[in-house]
């Protein structure tokens, strides 16, 4: 996934804000430079647009849980920041890019991670042809949790466990006709989460379909599906005879649901999946599915809930012509409460719990866990620090 560094073996992470602000200069340099390429036949002043999103967290978790420790139980601070870059080459003809940079004993896994999550070129035709073509780095573009993965519209801290973001590079068409919206795409990476499948490092082309209708406003329903290669070259040494990494198949599909009343929203997802597996392991498949409310009490105030369960494909070789090929599965719960400091900033807190559903003599490696966690994240925009008095 993108471009995450590692921190070299026997030396601890940078684990200060100030290693992120430093890493982030490399992404702002690199937004700013392909936000200005171009930029000279749009008019003055309104040609480059850039922004960003910063969340300071502070974690405290148990130390066994599979899904919800970190730092090993301890206190895990992080930080993360976000920044874009958009511009107008020709009228409907933009250009996007958004840029991460992560640290903090929260992200110890990994260490300091950056990463480019989008880029990508855009073209919208006029109506009533009601069509978008965009071309790059793009966001996942199933699923109903890819939309909304920014701090600043999700309502709790953490993510759903059986939706990993990944961003693929490809194309996609979308498009609207009445109630009725429609996505076609062509990507070169598949929809895992690389904790239970091994983490492809291959590509190739997969096509991805979603479609939706919506009866009234606020109200959608929707459909999507995939299917394409999901390992890579790396366990071609750990396949059998004969067999190529290609050769094995991913399969989702899914519905997904919006609706809004008021000050009520709620989001959901279901999918289902099939994976083709190695050695003679046999087809393996599972499923995953949330339901998130969310009320806002006030202009400021607001609360959320999400409640998961993945009963998820688990796929590990054990050596060469040895395959595991089982389901992991458990529930998990967050909720949490948020309050709008100012317009931009977000304060919110989070208690998550997870429920293991596994034989008693595998409790030892599975055990439940929580995780409490507090987010702070601040919305800005370049722009407007710069920009002359009229």
């Amino acid at each position: 996934m993108g471009c995450r560094t590692r921190p070299e073996a026997g030396r601890p992470p940078r684990r200060t804000l100030a290693a992120i602000a430093a890493r982030a200069g490399g992404i702002g340099a690199l937004l700013v430079t392909c936000a200005l390429v171009g930029a000279a036949p749009a008019v003055a002043e309104e040609h480059v647009l850039l922004g960003g999103i910063f969340d300071a967290e502070y974690w405290r978790t148990d130390d066994g849980s599979r899904l919800l420790s970190r730092n090993g139980g301890d206190a895990a601070p992080g930080g993360r920041l976000r920044l874009w870059a958009a511009t107008e080459f020709r009228p409907r003809f933009q250009a996007f890019a958004l840029g991460e940079v992560a640290d903090g004993r929260a992200n110890v896994e990994y260490g300091t991670e950056t990463e480019l999550e989008q880029a990508y070129l855009r073209y919208t035709f006029q109506d009533p042809k009601r069509l978008v073509i965009e071309a790059g780095r793009l966001v996942a573009p199933i699923g109903n949790y890819a939309r909304r993965y920014l701090s600043n519209v999700n309502p709790l801290i953490g993510a759903p466990d059986g939706y990993s973001l990944d961003y693929p590079l490809g194309a996609q068409v979308t498009g609207r006709s009445g109630r009725f919206d429609y996505r076609v795409a062509m990507v070169d990476r598949p929809f895992i989460n690389d904790k239970y499948v091994p983490t492809p490092t291959g590509r190739a082309l997969r096509p991805a379909l979603a479609a939706g209708f919506s009866p009234v406003v606020g109200t959608r329903l929707g459909l999507y599906a995939t299917k394409g290669p999901y390992l890579g070259p790396r366990v071609g040494s750990l396949l059998g005879p004969g067999e190529r990494w290609s050769d094995f198949d991913q399969t989702i599909y899914g519905v997904d649901v919006q609706f809004s009343r008021g000050y009520f929203e709620l989001n959901g997802d279901y999918a289902r999946s099939t994976y083709e597996t190695p050695a003679g392991a046999g087809d393996v498949g599972g499923f995953t599915y949330f339901i998130e409310p969310k009320y806002t009490w006030s202009p400021r105030f607001f609360t959320a809930l999400r409640l998961e369960r993945n009963d998820y494909p688990y796929i590990a070789p054990l050596g060469p012509g040895f395959w595991l090929a089982t389901t992991t599965d458990f529930y998990d719960a967050e909720a949490s409460a948020g309050w709008r400091i100012a317009p931009g900033t977000i304060l919110k807190v989070a208690y998550r719990r997870d429920r293991w559903m596994v034989d008693d003599a595998l409790k030892s490696f599975f055990p439940d866990g929580y995780a409490i966690a507090a987010q702070l994240s601040y919305t800005f925009d370049v722009n407007s620090w710069i920009e002359r008095p009229k």
